[in-house]
């Protein structure tokens, strides 16, 4: 019921969301990066929006107050991705998330290579060890995580992701490898519920977002690494609605 209403009231006429700038643009983004984005506040929830997706065990930046969600789906093994999180999303962070404009919630879309899953995985189980205590230190591991992307796929392993993980102040290795151990599976079943909201909402690639304004129930998306004027943009249209 949430979600029809949500399209009812989407931007667009004729009850679909509002595509801004198309359904699909993987556009070029400017040179030169400002730095992985460490969000200065970030937490936990159990809900499910009014929009239909669920917060449960999902990365969340930002105030729980904010009045904008920004659905973000991303695969770390997407190079499309790593443009939006070394040139975009650090200025989108400082200027929105950061000044409780709006909040952004880590969703999986694993859709690149073999390791695709398993790093969703890794992320899933990262976030659940440091939720309660230090969310912050999750943003770390997932810029750090971003950071060990190359050409290819054959990059992404066990060897990495665990690298990675241990090197992030906050992340405990040990207990997140029990985690995936012993969650793999039920963390998978969220993973594809989160790649079904996404396909849902008309997104079928990576980097993906739905930017969402809780109070007038009005929605837009958009997908590929756009520039951050763009993602603005977004942002105050919904904003306005």
């Amino acid at each position: 019921m949430a979600r029809e209403l949500s399209r009812r009231r989407a931007l667009a006429a004729g009850g679909s969301i509002l595509a801004f700038g198309g359904t699909v643009a993987y556009v070029a983004t400017r040179s030169g990066s400002t730095g992985r984005y460490v969000p200065s506040e970030a937490h936990t929830s159990e809900a499910t929006t009014g929009f239909g997706v669920s917060l449960d065990g999902r990365p969340i930046a930002g105030s729980s107050d904010a009045p904008v969600d920004i659905y973000y789906w991303t695969d770390f093994l997407c190079p499309f991705c790593a443009k939006f999180e070394a040139e975009t999303l650090p200025t989108i962070g400082t200027e929105y998330v950061d000044t409780g404009t709006a909040r952004l919630v880590g969703l999986s879309y694993p859709n690149i290579g073999a390791y695709s899953d398993p790093a969703a995985v890794w992320s899933r189980c990262v976030w659940a060890q440091v939720a309660a205590s230090e969310p912050t230190a999750y943003w770390r591991w997932h810029g750090a995580a971003f950071d060990e992307q190359s050409s290819g796929t054959e990059w992404a392993d066990e060897e990495t992701f665990a690298d990675v993980t241990a090197r992030t102040e906050g992340v405990p290795l040990a207990a997140v490898e029990d985690c995936r151990q012993s969650r793999t599976d039920a963390l998978q079943a969220s993973i594809d519920a989160d790649v079904a909201a996404a396909q849902q909402s008309g997104i079928q690639g990576t980097p993906g977002f739905v930017i969402y304004n809780r109070e007038a129930d009005a929605a837009g998306t958009l997908v590929g690494a756009h520039p951050a004027e763009n993602v603005a943009d977004a942002i105050e249209r919904v904003l306005a609605a």
